[in-house]
């Protein structure tokens, strides 16, 4: 009996892994600014090898005390495999900082994406204005374990 117990333990333990680790894969690519103010562009590539596989692109902000902006308004440009090119504006609504020490966020750019084609996907993040007191930026790609129906 106390066999039989451990191995239903096992196979539920087992399961609860597998549901909870959702079967996706992420990409995450981080560029250290040299100073704090940021007003180049940040180039960044993702390599597209599984065209069923939702994604959610996430943009990740690194900042400190010297961030007193309010929002950070960015042109977005995007370069598909085959050449085709997005470009938008996207705002970040950075929280300010009660302690004044180093702090991360993530904000949502794509959620639920399918990028069509195998191959590298470049994105290039521009602030539209210098911005002080951002340390680093970078690129989240979430694969979603929903396959395209």
């Amino acid at each position: 009996m106390r066999g039989f117990v451990s191995n239903i333990l096992a196979l539920l333990s087992a399961l609860l892994i597998l549901s909870c680790g959702g079967g996706g894969s992420h990409s995450v690519e981080m560029h250290d600014r040299v100073g704090s103010l940021w007003l180049d562009a940040e180039e960044f590539t993702y390599e597209n090898s599984d065209t069923l596989y939702r994604r959610n692109i996430s943009i990740n902000v690194r900042y400190d005390g010297d961030y007193v902006a309010d929002s950070v308004p960015l042109k977005i440009l995007t370069i598909s495999p085959d050449s085709m090119v997005l470009e938008e504006d996207f705002t970040l609504h950075i929280p300010h900082l009660a302690d004044m020490r180093p702090e991360e966020h993530t904000f949502v750019y794509r959620s639920n994406v399918l990028l069509k084609r195998s191959g590298e996907y470049r994105f290039r993040l521009t602030p539209l204005e210098p911005i002080d007191g951002i340390a680093s930026v970078g690129l989240i790609v979430d694969e979603r374990p929903t396959l395209n129906e």
